[in-house]
């Protein structure tokens, strides 16, 4: 697996734990057999961007996710209105066509969802719609990675 594909997916993983940025990085260098070692020096500046975006996007899901944690419901919101920013953006396009524009409109929407539920201090709906982006987080990431490995 290349190596920005691995702290993707490292990185969600360790997002939907609760465990911070420096944690991926160790986390990463216990799993080196999962992350190619040849594509470390070939990622490319495109590829580079790419990761930094995911990165801050992982930070906004988890500001969304302490929110619930400590019932801060505008923490909540700041995230979820974070990750609706980013999934606007030119970087988050990775893959054209309607497939990928009907699942950022669905994890726009989702995001949107959270933010009603925290402005209503609704808890249980902030965080069912949180678990339900998530979701929308992984089945974009396995499709990505489906036609980026058949790219190849």
């Amino acid at each position: 697996m290349p190596k920005t594909l691995c702290y993707l997916f490292g990185g969600f993983l360790l997002m939907v734990a609760g465990i911070g940025s420096e944690e991926i990085r160790v986390a990463h260098a216990y799993a080196p057999d999962q992350c190619d070692q040849e594509g470390d020096s070939k990622e490319t500046e495109g590829e580079k961007r790419l990761s930094q975006f995911m990165r801050e996007k992982l930070t906004s899901s988890q500001q969304v996710l302490e929110g619930l944690m400590v019932e801060d419901y505008e923490l909540m919101q700041k995230g979820a209105k974070r990750m609706i920013e980013m999934s606007n953006a030119t970087e988050w396009q990775v893959i054209e066509g309607p497939i990928f524009a009907r699942q950022s409109e669905e994890f726009r929407s989702t995001a949107k969802e959270v933010i009603k539920f925290a402005k209503e201090k609704n808890l249980d709906g902030a965080s069912l719609s949180y678990l339900h982006l998530t979701m929308t987080c992984i089945a974009c990431h396995k499709k990505v990675n489906k036609v980026i490995i058949s790219q190849r």
